[in-house]
């Protein structure tokens, strides 16, 4: 665990933006059509990093006496940052997108000002095929398929946690619009834990 200093004063970052057109990643728009398909489970204790909304997960079925000692079945199955283990596509392992819709449990400080999550704790996801539409972070150069139809292939960059030009497969998902800058964006400090927001970011609400 990383240690914190909830006493620590800081300036409100962001609230004096004149323009507030924007996506921030990892949230759902306002559906009623997929407001049920919301779903929790809660973060493997085998996790390294915070969860935070908007990344690929993959999701595991509940087990009465799971390997950690803990029973999850009540809490969910176990939810852990998707990896690269199918063999021929890439993002194999991908079944939906973490994000921040009514997680009253995240925590945030002056030091790490985004809401995450850490190992034990509650995960909201949407999975493939939900219909919700998540804002998703993305590489700036992502940004040339503006006006392009909404069913032109993208890919999932793992490493970055970010949707990257088409490689070598397809994310089943549809992008719907794009934001090249202005959107709020989740980033992790590897070395520390914490997690700060990049007011500036590129960001696609995308149809999942």
């Amino acid at each position: 665990m990383y240690q914190i200093n909830p006493l620590a004063q800081t300036n409100a970052a962001g609230m004096f933006n004149v323009e507030t057109d924007g996506f921030i990643v990892g949230t759902a728009q306002p559906d009623p059509s997929a407001r049920f398909a919301l779903s929790g489970g809660w973060l493997l204790m085998t996790e390294t990093l915070p969860m935070v909304g908007g990344i690929a997960i993959s999701e595991y079925m509940p087990q009465e006496r799971p390997p950690m000692g803990r029973p999850d079945v009540a809490l969910g199955g176990g939810i852990g940052r998707a990896t690269v283990d199918k063999p021929g596509f890439a993002p194999g392992s991908i079944t939906g997108f973490s994000v921040f819709d009514q997680n009253y449990a995240a925590v945030n400080t002056p030091q790490s000002p985004c809401p995450s999550i850490q190992p034990g704790g509650q995960v909201n996801f949407y999975r493939f095929g939900s219909g919700a539409r998540v804002a998703l972070s993305i590489d700036p150069t992502l940004v040339s398929v503006e006006g392009g139809i909404i069913t032109q292939q993208v890919s999932w960059d793992l490493a970055g946690q970010r949707l990257i030009a088409f490689a070598t497969d397809a994310l089943p998902v549809k992008i719907l619009q794009i934001k090249a800058n202005n959107c709020m964006v989740p980033v992790i400090n590897t070395g520390n834990g914490q997690v700060t927001w990049n007011y500036n970011g590129a960001a696609a609400l995308c149809l999942l």
